[in-house]
């Protein structure tokens, strides 16, 4: 008779432990982080900005695209008369056409210099409210977070690249919601590379090109001049970089006074 009772007894019992270990009121969801969408000026394409307590600032949901940074390229404007200097990029090598023959449009944009980086970002600045900028390291190394167990579900690179970028956004986000954070694109930051070399930049990520096991949040990339031997213009590399098919950035922002929450 007890042990009847019992065969009917420790199930029940089992079932409630499991239930108060695993119950509702246990479960801990992530709350969704802030956005805001921003149109890129003069036009109607628009991007995400996501914020990343963790950094202490904003970045972009996606590396920037080939359709948010052609709308600041001046590949077919002419410049006034009696200007000797160019304000936006101008149209790059044939030999190493701005898309490298990839396509454009939700590709994320490549090659350009870190200088051209850093003016498309003032350059949204100056029509839309807060600071927009390039990461530095210590924040885009926080917004990275750890590497995943799966690198495949977040990141391109050699083995499912199909030796190219991919438009961005088309594998799993991170923990804080960014897409390519690792491969795709080298991103810019705006820091130099070292004490000892305070203007040479540095990049953060990995690539396409790079296999998934060299891919780490890390690695840093030396910019080399040896990216710009096919630079006829003086001085080399003020917008483009000729073999430069692995780099490209994402945007940061922080709010000013009049529009901080």
């Amino acid at each position: 008779m007890l042990s009847s009772l019992m065969r009917h007894l420790v199930p029940f019992f089992a079932a409630a432990l499991l239930a108060g270990c695993a119950g509702p009121r246990d479960v801990r969801e992530s709350p969704e982080p802030r956005t805001f969408s921003a149109t890129v000026p003069g036009s109607e394409v628009s991007f995400e900005m996501v914020e990343v307590p963790a950094a202490g600032c904003w970045l972009g949901r996606t590396e920037v695209s080939w359709d948010e940074y052609l709308v600041w390229c001046s590949f077919h404007e002419r410049l006034p008369a009696g200007v000797d200097a160019e304000t936006r990029p101008s149209k790059p090598l044939e030999v190493h056409p701005y898309d490298r023959h990839w396509g454009a449009g939700r590709r994320p944009a490549v090659g350009m210099s870190r200088n051209a980086a850093s003016l498309y970002a003032r350059w949204l600045g100056d029509s839309l409210p807060g600071t927009y900028r390039l990461p530095s390291e210590d924040e885009w190394r926080a917004a990275c977070g750890e590497r995943p167990r799966r690198m495949r579900d977040q990141a391109w690179g050699a083995e499912n690249s199909g030796g190219r970028t991919q438009e961005v956004g088309g594998k799993s986000p991170n923990v804080h919601g960014l897409f390519d954070m690792l491969g795709n694109l080298w991103e810019y930051c705006a820091d130099g590379y070292s004490a000892d070399e305070p203007e040479r930049a540095v990049l953060r990520g990995g690539s396409w090109k790079e296999t998934m096991s060299a891919i780490t949040p890390e690695t840093r990339l030396r910019f080399e001049e040896a990216w710009l031997l096919d630079d006829p213009t003086y001085p080399p590399g003020r917008w483009w970089v000729p073999d430069g098919d692995h780099l490209g950035f994402r945007l940061a922002w922080t709010a000013d006074e009049t529009h901080a929450d």
